[in-house]
């Protein structure tokens, strides 16, 4: 009996050694980018870092969604959300602002951030390490 286990344990070793390298698995990221459209600090955010957000690496391997409203009053009414993104649009707190982002990976809200100098402190760098 002994023998066996023995057989099976050093079988279990060389299984290990020989087997390919565990592969990472991708998480499915989407950035929701929420502004207005009379918003000064979101047109500066979608002219400037926006737009070069949009020509970078990480931009083509994520979902990108945007929600925007046409006055900064209605940022949360239902009219200006999709459906589907509702639901993460009940974790905003009461004081965020716009430009807000929403970083989900595998439907689960990571990250919120709001202001130009959180896109470039927190959210950037969150979508850069998830998307590692």
């Amino acid at each position: 009996m002994g023998g066996v286990i023995f057989v099976i344990v050093v079988t279990l070793e060389i299984m290990k050694m020989i087997s390919p390298p565990s592969v990472k698995i991708q998480k499915h990221v989407t950035l929701v980018y929420v502004g207005a459209e009379n918003c000064t600090p979101c047109d500066i955010w979608q002219r400037n870092q926006g737009t070069a957000f949009r020509d970078s690496a990480e931009f083509h391997r994520l979902t990108y969604r945007e929600v925007k409203s046409p006055s900064l009053l209605d940022v949360m009414k239902d009219d200006n959300w999709p459906e589907d993104l509702r639901a993460y649009r009940q974790t905003i707190g009461q004081h965020a602002g716009v430009p807000l982002w929403l970083v989900i990976a595998d439907d689960r809200l990571v990250l919120q951030g709001f202001g130009a100098t959180q896109w470039q402190t927190a959210v950037l760098p969150k979508i850069k390490s998830l998307l590692r």
